[in-house]
């Protein structure tokens, strides 16, 4: 009888940890994003902010410059980002490239015209 309820308590952990990694997450705490086994968190450079990615907690992408633009520029503001982050994290849930365009960061009003 204690191994059939073994056996059931296993299963439905199971169930339940498969059913999890399956559903998209968000959680905004300290600047991070979460959507399932993708995370992008923010850090402190000696010029501003940049982004890290990690696909399940393997460092995928560290951009601690603004892409596209000339120049080795932080982002200015933490915010700043989060979105790109954001953008690249939503790419790689839909299966595209992670590259980020000068007029994605137009959109996002990184960049002027």
């Amino acid at each position: 009888m204690k191994s059939i309820i073994r056996v059931s308590i296993a299963i439905v952990f199971l169930a339940t940890s498969f059913n999890c990694r399956n559903h998209s997450t968000s959680n905004t705490q300290d600047g991070n994003k979460k959507y399932a086994g993708i995370v992008a968190q923010t850090f402190k450079t000696g010029k501003g902010w940049g982004y890290e990615v990690f696909i399940d907690n393997k460092l995928f992408i560290k951009q601690s410059i603004i892409p596209v633009i000339e120049g080795n520029k932080a982002f200015a503001r933490e915010s700043d980002a989060i979105k790109v982050a954001e953008l690249v994290v939503d790419k790689l849930k839909h299966r595209q490239k992670p590259i980020i365009r000068l007029d994605e960061l137009q959109q996002l009003e990184l960049v002027t015209k």
